[in-house]
């Protein structure tokens, strides 16, 4: 195991590419926005032949960075972005894709140790258990109510209740998928798959919550690597962004409170409840849902900034 070579994973939208962002700004440390050919990972499904794929990439990479200073990632003119999709909505509702993949410059100062962090969401966490074995590995988790939101912002598969990075490494995952008819109903499974791996391979405190990451300006990455406690980034939670269909928080508000999944081990019910609350509170008077639970009516705070 080289301890400068970092897997970064976590729920797709939770933040994981503000991550690479803040960790870029950071001495000495290059983080990398899904650089990898995840179909080529998926040729070979037994442990070996990935874990290998992966080891040779992260060489490739860190002898072309300090040779050249050229890099593979996903990147928005050069730059990998806080934000990989645009804040403004298409007629069709969805989101702009900023990026693409690509050859990046960096161009700052590295030593031969320098620290570089590899991103992929969907498939480091299907290929978590092998990778966690041979890498530091960390991983971001965000409300799960915001994060489903932020899933049917974008026009990518997990806005259908899919993941075929995921899929094409871990056939049963593929299976049960195809098996639940309704779309909300995928995305409580992909939620609740991804929090459990992360519960059971990870401890408490590789996994990083979003909430954390804002309310420290970044600091909350300190445990990819100390210096992160210096980031004092003026950041602003998204979880109650303008772009997410108010009526469509309260539907999946509703079926996510209704159902048990690991996302629970993590986040309290009251932690939801809260964003409900006040999305009920935004939508027309005419289209609330009086049934709505009530963050006010329940004798317990909004547990965010906190383990349960």
């Amino acid at each position: 195991m080289n301890p400068k070579n970092i897997i970064l994973t976590g729920l797709p939208r939770s933040g994981t590419t503000l991550s690479c962002h803040l960790l870029n700004q950071l001495p000495n440390v290059v983080a990398l926005h899904e650089p990898m050919d995840i179909k080529k990972l998926g040729q070979g499904r037994d442990g070996a032949t990935l874990i290998a794929a992966v080891q040779e990439f992260f060489h490739k990479n860190r002898a072309s960075i300090l040779s050249t200073g050229a890099a593979r990632s996903k990147h928005d003119g050069g730059v990998i972005p806080d934000n990989p999709f645009s804040s403004e909505q298409l007629p069709n509702g969805n989101r702009r894709s900023l990026v693409s993949r690509g050859t990046i410059q960096i161009d700052k100062p590295l030593t031969d140790d320098f620290l570089l962090v590899i991103k992929h969401p969907m498939a480091f966490t299907a290929a978590l258990e092998q990778l966690q074995e041979h890498f530091p590995s960390y991983a971001i988790v965000r409300n799960p109510l915001a994060t489903l939101a932020s899933w049917n912002s974008v026009a990518v598969p997990v806005a259908d209740g899919h993941a075929p990075a995921a899929e094409q490494l871990d056939l049963r995952l593929r299976e049960e998928l195809a098996r639940l008819t309704d779309k909300t109903d995928r995305q409580l499974h992909l939620l609740s798959w991804c929090f459990e791996k992360y519960g059971r391979l990870l401890p408490r405190s590789s996994v990083i919550r979003y909430e954390e990451i804002i309310g420290t300006g970044g600091g909350a990455l300190y445990p990819i690597t100390p210096q992160a406690i210096k980031l004092n980034q003026p950041l602003a939670s998204k979880n109650l962004n303008s772009l997410y269909d108010r009526e469509g928080m309260l539907r999946l508000g509703e079926k996510l409170l209704a159902s048990d999944g690991a996302y629970w081990d993590f986040y309290s019910r009251e932690s939801v409840i809260a964003l409900v609350d006040t999305a009920n509170r935004e939508v027309s008077p005419l289209r609330r849902i009086p049934s709505a639970p009530s963050a006010a009516a329940s004798n317990n705070k909004d547990t965010a900034s906190e383990w349960n």
